[in-house]
């Protein structure tokens, strides 16, 4: 089965053909690290199917979700704005199919493409704006409705209601012990809203998380339609992504 378009390529409408000869399709495994902090950015990944999580990364080892890329958008984008190396550790906690294009070539394929470039604005002023609310979320929300949240938002991001993940990557992600997420996981679970297995949690009734969700998820919602709104298209990822796969 195709997988999901990435909605980024959708939007970059006939620009498209510039991108094309140099696309080349590739599969992430689960853990595969793309960038640590630090390091210069060679590549920029179109995500197709799964996500990449950027996480911040102390002093100490810990380490925390800052923000997640799914098939809305691209991992490396940042070299397109001027910043060489990356901010984050970009890391796949999911099997990831994703197009793949060399950093420079991207950089300089967008130099000649304003519409382009006007996409990529746009997308970094968004990344930017989801940043600033995921700080203020963790330290204003409990855990709970943020857990509630993130498991919304990566369903979205997936396009699917199961999200094949250890239980220690949700505390990862939101920067807690797994001992705080596991009753939270379980109260979900006898409510009826989620299903657990073994590395594997399936949302049963969306509407009922969205309820318990913090606002911070209606706001993404909210934001992540203003962003593609004025390229004309619903999210389906159809359109140029379709001949841009044939080619890869």
């Amino acid at each position: 089965m195709r997988p999901p378009g990435n909605l980024m390529l959708a939007a970059f409408g006939p620009d498209i053909e510039f991108l094309r000869p140099h696309l080349r399709a590739i599969h992430l495994a689960p853990g595969q690290v793309l960038t640590e902090p630090g390091e210069p950015i060679d590549c920029v990944y179109f995500l197709l199917h799964g996500a990449v999580s950027k996480m911040t990364v102390f002093e100490d080892g810990t380490e925390i979700e800052c923000l997640i890329v799914g098939r809305e958008g691209a991992v490396g984008l940042t070299s397109i704005l001027g910043v060489r190396r990356a901010l984050t550790r970009n890391v796949c906690h999911m099997p990831v199919r994703a197009y793949v294009i060399e950093a420079g070539r991207m950089t300089s394929i967008v130099r000649a493409a304003p519409h382009m470039r006007q996409v990529i604005d746009r997308y970094a002023a968004w990344m930017l704006s989801c940043g600033i609310r995921n700080g203020a979320c963790n330290a204003r929300h409990a855990v709970e409705p943020r857990l509630c949240r993130w498991l919304l938002t990566c369903c979205d991001l997936l396009d699917t209601r199961e999200i094949r993940l250890p239980q220690d990557v949700f505390a990862k992600m939101l920067g807690v012990q797994r001992t705080s997420v596991n009753p939270i996981l379980q109260h979900l679970r006898s409510d009826g809203l989620i299903d657990l297995g073994r590395s594997r949690l399936t949302v049963m009734d969306s509407r009922s998380l969205r309820t318990r969700a913090c606002e911070c998820y209606a706001a993404g919602q909210a934001a992540a339609n203003e962003l593609w709104a004025p390229f004309g298209h619903d999210g389906s990822g159809d359109g140029p992504i379709r001949s841009a796969g044939s080619a890869a």
